[in-house]
């Protein structure tokens, strides 16, 4: 596949991710899910702004432009993920109950991001130049961060007094 038709895929990927976590946040009354799920959404208008600016400069061109020559923006996750703890749990007792409209949406949204990062590394594989390289890198850091921002939802959810227990584990250890 060249890279406009790697393009091509990326954004029906994309839209698809973009449109199910608009659905899954819609669905949810559990705030943290809402929150995860609405920033996901968000990211992957980014994504599809991106990719759809290396397809029509790759068009103009014929060659992938160099990371350095698009508006990509590294998303610092673990700073995201802070930001939607915090505005979250302002909206929430201490315990979140069961929310009845998670059932499967997190199991899906993971498949998505794993089915994405596998995307992007096959294409990683295959890159013919530097530029390739560096947007297959790029991408690939962006799914891995919506991936471990699910996962991390998700166990806070399901298992809260572990979670907190985890996160300050380090102080016991050192």
């Amino acid at each position: 596949m060249d890279v406009c038709e790697v393009m091509q895929v990326a954004i029906e990927m994309e839209q698809d991710a973009q449109r199910f976590y608009q659905h899954a946040a819609s669905q949810s009354s559990n705030p943290l899910a809402k929150r995860t799920f609405e920033m996901l959404s968000e990211w992957e208008v980014e994504h599809e702004k991106l990719l759809r600016d290396v397809h029509g400069k790759t068009e103009a061109t014929d060659s992938c432009p160099a990371l350095s020559e698009l508006d990509a923006e590294q998303i610092d996750m673990i700073a995201a993920a802070g930001t939607i703890f915090r505005s979250a749990l302002e909206d929430v007792s201490e315990t979140l109950g069961e929310d009845p409209t998670l059932e499967g949406a997190y199991a899906t949204a993971m498949d998505k991001e794993r089915k994405a990062i596998a995307f992007y590394r096959s294409q990683l594989d295959e890159a013919q130049s530097d530029a390739e390289t560096q947007l297959y890198e790029f991408l690939l850091g962006q799914e891995r961060g919506h991936l471990n921002l699910l996962a991390t939802t998700e166990e806070y959810l399901n298992d809260t007094h572990y979670w907190n227990f985890k996160q300050e584990q380090w102080i016991v250890t050192g």
